[in-house]
């Protein structure tokens, strides 16, 4: 329980590496994505994809953040949301860093996934709850005064 989501892939973007907790987390063993290329197989916005991203705008994200790892010198975490092969929305924190052999060469990425507790997730949702129904007061209250204005502007001409 202490071990975190993790996955990886090599310097050519095949998944290489996807451990129990993410197993755990999706659904999906690790016999099932090994060896599938984590953009697009693994992540990806087609219904074949195992777990998928939300739009293609996720999509080119998560390859830019996977490519950025690669190139740049410090970790990066970034938001990160997906379906799990169970149809369950995962929000997340994702951290990536690049995996270098004895040599230094960069041979692959391992990423790391943060997730809230449960009881952060509640109360993230209490709180868009809250901001739905303050919204929703807010057009009603717009509403009302733009209707009341309208007679005392008669009123007072």
């Amino acid at each position: 329980p202490l071990i975190p989501p993790i996955f990886g892939t090599d310097e050519s973007g095949w998944c290489t590496e996807w451990n129990p907790a993410m197993s755990k987390l999706t659904g999906l063993k690790r016999e099932e994505v090994m060896e599938k290329m984590l953009l697009g197989e693994v992540f990806g916005t087609q219904k074949k994809s195992c777990c998928r991203l939300k739009n293609q705008e996720a999509f080119v994200n998560l390859g830019i953040v996977l490519n950025n790892a690669v190139t740049s010198q410090e970790a990066e975490k970034v938001p990160f949301g997906f379906f799990t092969g169970g149809g369950k929305y995962v929000e997340c924190l994702l951290c990536v860093s690049k995996k270098l052999d004895r040599e230094g060469v960069v041979t692959g990425v391992f990423c790391f996934l943060q997730l809230a507790s449960h009881e952060l997730q509640r109360a993230l949702h209490v709180q868009r709850l809250a901001e739905r129904t303050a919204l929703k007061r807010l057009k009603a209250l717009a509403y009302i005064k733009r209707e009341i204005r309208n007679p005392l502007s008669g009123i007072m001409f």
